[in-house]
């Protein structure tokens, strides 16, 4: 080396060195190719939705955000397999888990509310609109939910299940008793949050930029 230096030429590297300046590192991958090898999320959020870019938005079977729809952060919406449809003006609190394992899209309409660490689990739900989701509330895979709903605190809707329009479901144990008139008191209700909403979030949080398939 010392007489190589003293000649003027620069030393030979290493076949391991060399092998690794060639493939970006001890990784056998540079971080760009990494990140280029990961599968990217599909998702469009509508220009006047709010969604903070603390919320977790992951998956490759697609995700879309409808029209004045409010994601608080800590959330986990998740395609894991099959795509997840979000209406219009609806309300995801904190810790708040919607995910979909099954081939079949997850569908969910407008003015709904989803109370903090409420869960959509398994796949090929669909939810109607004006339906409130109370805290720890829990529905099961393939399970249909109509218009003017409440699932209560900590109730489960079990895999499969159907929910006629303006059921309250109150559990455990699941008692059930039907609230008329209870669509259009949920779509009031929730216009004059998400108006709230969209005022004060974006002056705390960051938001996910507006995407288009």
């Amino acid at each position: 080396w010392l007489k190589l230096i003293q000649a003027g030429r620069q030393p030979a590297l290493s076949a391991r060195a060399s092998s690794q300046s060639s493939l970006g590192g001890f990784g056998g991958m540079s971080s760009k190719a990494a990140a280029a090898a990961q599968p990217q999320v599909q998702c469009e959020v509508h220009k006047d939705a709010v969604v903070c870019s603390d919320a977790k938005v992951l998956g490759v079977g697609g995700i879309k955000i409808g029209e004045g729809t409010v994601v608080h952060p800590a959330c986990l919406i998740h395609a894991k397999v099959g795509p997840i449809v979000i209406g219009a003006f609806n309300i995801l609190e904190e810790q708040v888990e919607i995910t979909n394992t099954s081939t079949e899209p997850l569908v969910i309409g407008d003015h709904n509310t989803f109370e903090v660490g409420s869960k959509v689990l398994g796949g090929g739900s669909r939810i109607g609109n004006a339906n409130i989701f109370e805290c720890r509330s829990q529905l099961g895979g393939g399970v249909v939910v109509a218009d003017g709903c409440t699932v209560g605190a900590c109730a489960k809707v079990p895999d499969g299940e159907s929910l006629p329009d303006e059921t309250v479901l109150v559990g455990p144990p699941g008692l059930r008793h039907h609230e008329p008139g209870a669509k259009e008191a949920h779509v009031q209700a929730v216009k004059k949050l998400v108006d709230v909403l969209r005022d004060t979030l974006p002056r705390c949080h960051h938001l996910r930029k507006t995407t288009k398939a």
